[in-house]
């Protein structure tokens, strides 16, 4: 049984306390470390040496961004502002320092201290009235926080008012209408749904693209926002058509209200998510395994279109909706299915991807998807497929059926998927990983850590020679400047893809927590590599790369402990009962050890909860 030295319920990032697991193993081969394990744990003292030196240069003392004092207006959002930090939680979740993590909070704090009282974007610490895209590119950032330290009693109050406000918890804040199971408009947030849109929001959503007025409405040619009375017609149209009802993209709402069960465990929130989540695929089977684009206010397809089951915001007829939309699509199938256990969510993403597939052409032997559906043109304007979709609905059903979807799209571009390339932070590319659980690509480890390291030695050297007037920078840079780069790590540590920018949730197959520190994340000097992903388990190799330090490592089953772990056979060797959702390794100076592990998936509760939160997780 464990010893005196379990956990305090006070917790703080590096408090020197351990914890014991009843079932350990300790590794006995000596290592001839491996060159990923070398390479993995460099990436990491990279990561931490580079994130304060971004941090101090970009921030006041407060620890707001060095910015304008006046906000610029309309065409800026307020996810730019986030995401300067949005990955950090993630990264000490994975074994970056304590620095990161404890700045992760602060820098949350800060941002939404200026976005609310410096700018007027936030209001009771939410996002006042923004869209689903953007909103699920910031709020990725306050998920992430609950696996760095769940023990936030003002972060788990936070996330039951945010969730609260889609759930009509405030009844002068009617976001939700749970007669018609529908989200009342594609612009929402703490000051309720919105009826009419900013012009600038007009202007902007029809000139690019995201946006129809409806098939009675042509586009209006040439400056029309220069016609007094033009302006206002459109204006008028847009809210009429546009702002009335459901649009795809408020799915990214899914995880939000997951996270909120994730850190409570209230039955209430999944329930939320399975009427909502039930009635989209309801109307998507009703429309021909179409996933539709718009509701009206009485939840009806098409309802203000004439029927039209495309042109609503961010949809089939926008300028990125294909992408858009898979990602709303995924992230909220991803977190249904988390919190519910039930696989009958996925036929959600799988009608999605097959209706690209069946509306697809063949080009060179590579299969195009459609990227927009119009009234004029139908099916148009075909393209590779963005590969979050395929990759994360088999990596989380571990599907023959999902494995040959994805293999359908690789056909004709197999080099494609088989290459290694060094990437900004958001530009998610997962496709060599998988050739790399698929038993190809072999030596993918190696060359994704280098491609990781070239990345935050590149980003580093942006941030140490800017010399640009720091008030007056593109709202943009920060994010194409931050040092914080956890695709290798997600990966190769976790073996899952990595989490979708668009609002996503860790899709991790295992996490790690340092019994000694009583922290989430590797230990120091821990290197871990998930080789290969099976229906019931994985194969782990644990390398401690110190050669005087011994190292204890706790694996958790899942990214929130969603899985259970029934057996681990050490070094193809031993084989050892587990039964649970965790167990310890112990790692001496200079030793491996290579692990299958057998796991039952999604048959736990899932919780921000870490393992010595045996009662529960000890808010403060």
């Amino acid at each position: 049984m464990p010893s005196a030295g379990i956990c305090a319920n006070q917790f703080s990032f590096g408090e020197e306390k351990r914890y014991v697991r009843d079932t350990t193993v300790t590794a006995s081969q000596r290592t001839a470390l491996p060159r990923w394990a070398v390479l993995e744990r460099r990436l990491i003292d990279a990561i931490d040496t580079a994130a304060p030196i971004f941090l101090e240069k970009y921030t006041r003392p407060g620890g707001s961004l060095v910015w304008r004092e006046d906000y610029p207006g309309d065409g800026v959002w307020a996810d730019d502002l986030y995401e300067a930090f949005f990955n950090w939680p993630h990264y000490h979740a994975l074994g970056g320092s304590d620095y990161t993590g404890t700045k992760s909070f602060e820098q949350w704090n800060a941002v939404t201290r200026q976005i609310e009282q410096d700018y007027g974007r936030a209001y009771r610490e939410f996002i006042s009235d923004d869209d689903w895209f953007h909103n699920a590119e910031n709020y990725i950032y306050f998920y992430h926080l609950g696996m760095a330290d769940p023990t936030s009693r003002e972060m788990m109050r936070r996330a039951q008012r945010f969730a609260g406000f889609y759930m009509n918890a405030e009844p002068d804040l009617p976001n939700y209408d749970a007669q018609h199971k529908i989200v009342r408009s594609p612009f929402s947030g703490s000051r309720g749904p919105q009826a009419s849109s900013r012009f600038s929001n007009v202007s902007y959503n029809i000139e690019y693209g995201h946006a129809t007025l409806g098939p009675t409405y042509d586009k209006p040619e040439g400056k029309w926002w220069e016609d007094e009375s033009m302006r206002k017609e459109v204006h008028r149209r847009f809210d009429e058509v546009v702002m009335q009802g459901d649009v795809t993209v408020n799915l990214g709402i899914v995880p939000l209200v997951a996270t909120t069960f994730l850190y409570t465990g209230d039955s209430s929130y999944r329930e939320w998510i399975e009427e909502y989540m039930g009635a989209w695929i309801d109307r998507t089977k009703k429309n021909g395994g179409i996933v539709p684009d718009n509701l009206g206010p009485h939840g009806i397809v098409g309802e203000m279109r004439g029927g039209e089951w495309w042109g609503g915001l961010y949809g089939w007829t926008g300028r990125y909706g294909h992408n858009m939309m898979a990602c709303a699509i995924t992230v909220a199938a991803e977190a249904a299915y988390l919190v519910t256990g039930d696989t009958g969510y996925l036929a959600f993403p799988r009608m999605h991807l097959d209706t690209l597939i069946e509306n697809g052409r063949e080009d060179n032997g590579r299969l195009l998807v459609p990227h927009k559906h119009t009234t004029e043109e139908g099916w148009c304007e075909f393209g590779p497929i963005t590969s979050h979709l395929p990759i994360h609905l088999w990596t989380v059903s571990q599907a023959d059926e999902d494995f040959d979807r994805m293999e359908v799209l690789r056909k004709g571009c197999e080099e494609e998927w088989a290459s290694v390339t060094q990437r900004p932070v958001r530009s998610a590319d997962d496709r060599a990983w998988t050739r790399y659980i698929a038993g190809e690509v072999r030596d993918y480890p190696e060359h994704i850590l280098q491609a990781n390291y070239r990345e935050v030695c590149d980003r580093l050297e942006k941030v140490l020679s800017d010399e640009q007037d720091l008030t007056t920078l593109n709202v943009h840079w920060w994010q194409q400047v931050n040092p914080v780069v956890t695709e290798a790590l997600a990966q190769l540590t976790t073996g899952g893809p990595q989490t979708i920018y668009w609002g996503g949730l860790a899709q991790g197959r295992v996490r790690y927590y340092d019994p000694d520190r009583c922290r989430a994340g590797l230990p120091a000097d821990i290197a871990a590599l998930v080789s290969n992903l099976t229906p019931d388990g994985i194969e782990l190799t644990l390398v401690n790369v110190s050669p005087v330090s011994r190292r204890e490592v706790v694996i958790g089953a899942g990214s929130f402990g969603e899985h259970r772990f029934t057996q681990v056979v050490v070094d193809a060797d031993t084989a050892i009962d587990v039964d649970g959702g965790d167990f310890q390794v112990n790692l001496p100076p200079g030793t491996q050890v290579d692990l299958t592990i057998g796991m039952s998936r999604f048959c736990s509760r899932p919780s921000f909860r870490f393992p010595w939160h045996h009662d529960g997780i000890p808010f403060r």
